[in-house]
C-alpha cells in the first residue's frame, strides 16, 4: 500500500514538475570506513518526510520512512528524498560508504539479483551470474589483508541506480537490464544504445575525490559485451539534461587535466585479464598494457586520453578494477584544445573494413580525412606532401593548403604500436581528430584501447599494410624522403638515448603503472580470478589467477626477457624493412661524457665533440641536410663538416657564448645518411661562486636530486645544483 501512495505522488510531482532541486543531507559524507557508524539524514525544509533506501532504488518510489538515525556497519548504499506539501519530491541525495571487511564476505546470492544474466552471443546457452568474491583469496590468512587494504589504494566509483535497471531480464528499450541484454556486434544485438540513469561517485584516492552527480549509464565497447568472452562488462557515462547536469564539472583527473566533461568510460581491461575468454590472454594478464601506450605517447609530447585506476561498486557490490578514462569525442576536443564542439572532426575507421576511405565521422565530417588520404595515396609526388603539410610547392607554408596530417604525432603514434606489436589494430582501435575551422594544425592519431601488445619482443608488424587506414598511410609516406628522414629523427629520438621507447625507459613506464596497482590487483583476482575455473571456461579450463602466480612470471618475463631486447629487435625490423638507418647518428660529448637529447647545462670552460663517419652539423636549429625534392639529400648552406677531435666551442674563440644552443648533427657512411641527432646546451660560469672543491656545483640534466624538472629559462638564469638543491646565480 505504502509503494503504491508512494508512486502515486511521484507520478503527480514528475507529471506537473513539482520536484525541489535540494535534496536530504547525510551527517555522515560517503568513504571508507572501517567503524561502525550512525547515519542521521535531515531536511532543509522543516516538517517534511524523508524516505530512504538501501537497495539502489529511487526512494520516491520504493522509500522505507525514515524516523530517526540507524546504524551502518557494513558497506552500504544510501538514497534518499524528502516530500513536502504533500506533492513535491526533493532530488535524490545518494551516499556509498564503503566497509573495506565487507569484501571478505560478498557472497555469491545478493536479495534480489538474477542467477543467470544474459543469453551468449555466438554459443547456446545463458550467462551464469557471478558475484562472488572467492573465499579461498578472502579466507586465506594473508590474502585477506590484501584485500582489505587493496581497496583503499585507488579511487572507488560507486554507480547507484535500481537493480532492474542492470538486471532485469524483460526485453523492453525503457525497462530491459542492460547487463543481460548487452547490445553484441554479433549474435543478438538487443540492448545497444539502451541507457539508464545512475549515480555516479568518486571518493578517494591520492586526489582525494568527493563527487556524487546523476548522469545515465550504457554499456560500452565491441566484442567485450559478449557474456561468453567476458562476464565483466565496459560502462560509458553521459552526462546530460534529463539525468542531471548537462556536462560534468568536476577535475576527474587532477587539476592538470580538463575541468568539464559530456561523457567518461569505465574500460574493463578485456584483453589480457584473468577473465578474458582465452588462456593464453589470461596468463598474461597484467592490466598495464593500454595505460602504458597513454603514458607513452604522452612521454613524447603529445596528447592522450587522460585515464586512471579505480575501483568499481555497482549498488554497493565490488565489480572490481577498471580504467576510468576520457571518451575521444567532439567535447573531448574542445576540453583540451579550444574552440567549440562543433569544430572538430573525429574520426575511426568502419569496424571490419580495412579498406580505402573506410574510416567514417564519429563526430564532424569525412571531407578533411578523404583529402588528406587522397594526398597520401598520391605520393610520393613532392607537391601532395607539401599540400599535405600546409605548404606550397616550395616548401614555404600556403593558406591555400591547410595541414592536414601532424606528422610528428603521427610517426610517434605508429612507433609506438609498431614497438608494442599490437595485434588488435589498425583494422579498428583508433581515433584521429582535427579543427575543421582552425585548420592550422593536421590530423592527430590518439592511442586507443591498445590492451594487445608488449607480448612477445619478437612481434613484426612492419608489414601490415591496411589501405585506408595509419599502416597504410604509412607504406606511402615512407615514399617520401623529406618523411621517411623526419621518420628517423623522431625514431632515434625514441629509442636511443634514454628515449620513450628505449628499454630502460620503456621498463620504467611499466614499473610506474604496475607499482600502482600492486595490492589492488588482490581485489581483481578476488573478484575474477575464479571465473574460467569455476563459472564457466568456454574454450578452456582455468585456473585461480592471482598476483603472485602467472601475473608474477609474466611481470619477470616482460622485465627480464621483453624489455631489454625488445628496442635492438625493433630497430632490426625498422632496418629490415628500410624504415631505418644502418648508419649510426653521430654520438655527442660534454668533456668526454655523451649526451643525449633534452638541454644539457655546460661550462663556458667545457670541450663539445662528436664522433662518427662523415659528420655535418649546424648550431643554429636548422638540418644540417635537406631532402627538399632531393632523397639523396643535400648539405645544407649552414652546416659546418666536423674535424675528427675538433672542440666545437673553439668555434665561438673571441666571441661571447651565446647562452644556449641548438647543435643537430648527421653522418653519412657510403651514401647512406643516419638519423640527425639534436641536442640543446645552455651555459653557466663555473666561476661564479665561490665554494669548496668538494661542494662545486653538480649539475643533473634535466632534474634536479628531487627530481624536479630543471627548465631551460632556469638554466640561462643561472639555476644550477649544489648538494641536490637549486641554487640562483647571485
Amino acid at each position: 500500500m505504502r509503494k503504491r501512495l508512494l508512486l502515486c505522488l511521484f507520478a503527480i510531482s514528475m507529471l506537473f514538475g513539482v520536484v525541489c532541486a535540494e535534496t536530504p543531507e547525510f551527517g555522515v559524507p560517503h568513504g571508507i570506513y572501517n567503524a561502525t557508524f550512525r547515519l542521521s539524514i535531515t531536511s532543509p525544509v522543516p516538517g517534511a518526510t524523508i524516505y530512504f533506501t538501501d537497495d539502489g532504488s529511487d526512494p520516491r518510489q520504493n522509500g522505507m520512512l525514515y524516523d530517526g538515525a540507524f546504524s551502518i556497519s557494513r558497506t552500504s548504499v544510501i538514497r534518499s528524498a524528502y516530500l513536502h506539501s504533500d506533492t513535491v519530491w526533493s532530488d535524490v541525495k545518494t551516499a556509498t560508504y564503503i566497509f573495506p571487511q565487507s569484501l571478505l564476505t560478498q557472497g555469491n546470492r545478493p536479495y534480489g539479483y538474477p542467477t543467470y544474466w544474459g543469453k551468449y552471443c555466438e554459443i547456446s546457452g545463458t550467462a551464469i551470474a557471478d558475484y562472488e568474491m572467492d573465499p579461498e583469496i578472502t579466507g586465506h590468512e594473508t590474502y585477506s589483508a590484501y584485500v582489505t587494504e587493496g581497496i583503499t589504494t585507488l579511487p572507488i566509483v560507486s554507480l547507484v541506480t535500481d537493480k532492474g535497471n542492470f538486471f532485469n531480464n524483460v526485453a523492453d528499450e525503457k525497462t530491459g537490464g542492460i547487463y543481460i541484454f548487452t547490445g553484441c556486434p554479433v549474435g543478438d544485438g538487443t540492448g545497444r544504445g539502451w541507457e539508464r540513469p545512475v549515480s555516479f561517485e568518486l571518493i578517494g584516492g591520492e586526489e582525494n575525490h568527493d563527487l556524487t552527480v546523476d548522469c545515465c549509464i550504457k554499456l560500452h565497447g565491441g566484442h567485450g559485451r559478449l557474456p561468453e568472452k567476458n562476464p565483466k562488462h565496459a560502462f560509458r557515462l553521459h552526462f546530460k539534461s534529463e539525468y542531471g547536469p548537462k556536462k560534468l564539472k568536476y577535475p576527474v583527473f587532477g587539476d592538470s587535466g580538463p575541468k568539464k566533461f559530456n561523457a567518461l568510460v569505465l574500460r574493463t581491461f578485456f584483453g589480457y585479464s584473468w577473465q578474458h575468454w582465452d588462456s593464453n590472454q589470461r596468463n598474461k594478464a597484467q592490466y598495464t598494457r593500454d595505460l602504458w601506450a597513454r603514458a607513452t605517447q604522452a612521454k613524447m609530447g603529445d596528447p592522450i586520453s587522460k585515464a586512471q585506476y579505480v575501483h568499481l561498486y555497482l549498488n554497493g557490490m565490488y565489480w572490481g578494477m577498471y580504467n576510468l578514462c576520457e571518451r575521444v569525442n567532439d567535447d573531448f576536443c574542445a576540453q583540451n584544445f579550444g574552440g567549440s564542439e562543433e569544430d572538430w572532426d573525429v574520426t575511426e575507421v568502419d569496424g571490419g573494413a580495412g579498406q580505402y576511405h573506410a574510416a567514417i565521422p564519429t563526430y564532424g565530417t569525412i571531407d578533411a580525412w578523404n583529402a588528406m588520404a587522397d594526398l597520401i595515396y598520391d605520393l610520393p609526388n613532392h607537391s601532395s606532401y607539401m599540400h599535405l603539410i600546409g605548404c606550397g610547392s616550395d616548401g614555404k607554408p600556403n593558406v591555400k593548403y591547410p595541414p592536414l596530417l601532424d606528422v610528428d604525432n603521427f610517426i610517434h603514434y605508429m612507433l609506438i604500436n609498431l614497438y608494442g606489436g599490437n595485434t588488435d589494430w589498425d583494422h579498428h582501435n583508433w581515433y584521429a581528430y582535427r579543427n575543421r575551422i582552425w585548420a592550422d594544425q593536421g590530423f592527430r592519431f590518439i592511442c586507443w584501447d591498445t590492451e594487445n601488445i608488449l607480448v612477445s619482443p619478437s612481434e613484426n608488424l612492419t608489414n601490415k599494410n591496411n589501405r585506408g587506414c595509419p599502416t597504410g598511410f604509412l607504406n606511402r609516406l615512407m615514399k617520401q624522403g623529406i618523411f621517411a628522414h623526419r621518420f628517423h629523427e623522431e625514431a632515434q629520438r625514441a629509442l636511443t638515448h634514454g628515449g620513450p621507447l628505449s628499454p630502460e625507459t620503456a621498463e620504467a613506464t611499466w614499473d610506474s603503472l604496475s607499482n600502482v596497482i600492486r595490492l589492488a590487483l588482490w581485489d581483481e583476482a578476488a573478484r575474477w580470478g575464479d571465473y574460467r575455473r569455476d563459472i564457466h571456461p568456454y574454450t578452456t579450463k582455468g585456473a585461480l589467477y592471482k598476483p603472485d602466480g602467472a601475473y608474477e612470471a609474466e611481470r619477470l618475463r616482460l622485465q627480464k626477457q621483453y624489455f631489454p631486447v625488445r628496442t635492438d629487435n625493433f630497430i632490426k625490423q625498422l632496418r629490415e624493412r628500410g624504415w631505418f638507418p644502418y648508419t649510426e647518428a653521430p654520438a655527442i660529448y660534454v668533456d668526454d661524457t655523451e649526451i643525449g637529447y633534452g638541454i644539457h647545462p655546460f661550462s663556458t670552460q667545457s670541450t663539445l665533440t662528436m664522433t662518427g663517419t662523415d659528420i655535418y652539423y649546424t648550431l643554429d636549429g636548422t638540418a644540417p641536410v635537406n631532402w627538399f625534392k632531393n632523397d639523396a639529400g643535400a648539405i645544407s648552406s649552414s652546416a659546418i663538416q666536423y674535424t675528427e677531435g675538433e672542440n666545437i666551442l673553439s668555434r665561438f674563440s673571441g666571441s661571447v657564448i651565446p647562452d644556449t644552443i641548438t647543435l643537430r648533427a648527421i653522418c653519412r657512411e657510403n651514401d647512406e645518411w643516419s638519423p640527425i641527432m639534436s641536442v640543446k646546451l645552455a651555459t653557466y660560469d663555473p666561476d661564479f661562486v665561490s665554494l669548496p672543491k668538494e661542494n662545486k656545483p653538480k649539475m643533473e640534466g634535466l632534474f634536479d636530486l628531487h627530481g624536479r624538472r630543471i627548465t631551460a629559462r632556469d638554466l640561462r638564469r643561472g639555476i644550477f645544483i649544489v648538494n641536490g638543491k637549486k641554487v640562483l646565480k647571485k
